[in-house]
């Protein structure tokens, strides 16, 4: 019998509140690449596993919702970092499961959501490891976690890779394809991968 993990069982949540100062204050959840939006493909793509799909940004608002209709905003106020960003996923999500992943990682594909909903259901936190590196918001995360995390952040914590240790995790590497957990964060990032860009947008 597959461990698989069904749609009907799985949310996934793309996170998009982060400042772009690298970016000239331009906002990486609404970038478009040769005429084609970085969002929408993640949300298309995010569609073909879970039916509960929705983006957690701060700003902006009107122009996300006419990528996507279904945002939300941090719970905790002020810009707090992903952890925050984690906690909003968590209670916003309607499914055992919910996979993360950030709106600038724009090379983002099928086998990301494959490979981690392939992995059954014996962990709380799978989280993306590349060579020796994590990759902390690419992650499969219990929902069941929420009080955890609330109680996590009350002390004032805010690291990712401090909660998931105290929770316990798993990683799961991707040694073969770590072209998908490139982040664009700077016009430096966009030249540099010019050609992945062109590749995947035309």
């Amino acid at each position: 019998m597959s461990t698989k993990i069904q749609k009907d069982d799985l949310s996934i949540a793309i996170l998009s509140g982060g400042k772009s100062s690298r970016m000239d204050y331009e906002d990486k959840g609404l970038i478009e690449f040769n005429g084609f939006s970085v969002l929408s493909r993640i949300v298309k793509l995010s569609s073909k596993y879970s039916n509960d799909v929705f983006v957690i940004t701060n700003n902006n608002l009107e122009e996300y919702k006419k990528l996507h209709p279904h945002i939300h905003s941090d719970i905790l106020d002020d810009y707090q970092g992903p952890l925050s960003g984690i906690y909003t996923a968590l209670s916003k999500c309607k499914n055992k499961h919910v996979i993360i992943l950030p709106c600038d990682g724009p090379f983002i594909k099928e086998d990301y959501f494959e490979k981690l909903i392939n992995y059954g259901e014996n962990h709380n936190i799978l989280v993306v490891k590349t060579a020796d590196r994590l990759q902390p918001v690419y992650a499969r995360l219990a929902s069941s976690l929420k009080e955890n995390l609330k109680v996590f952040l009350e002390t004032g914590e805010r690291k990712i890779d401090k909660w998931y240790t105290a929770c316990g995790y798993k990683d799961i590497c991707f040694e073969q394809s770590e072209e998908m957990f490139i982040n664009i964060n700077s016009k430096d990032d966009i030249e540099k991968n010019r050609f992945l860009i062109n590749k995947l947008y035309g």
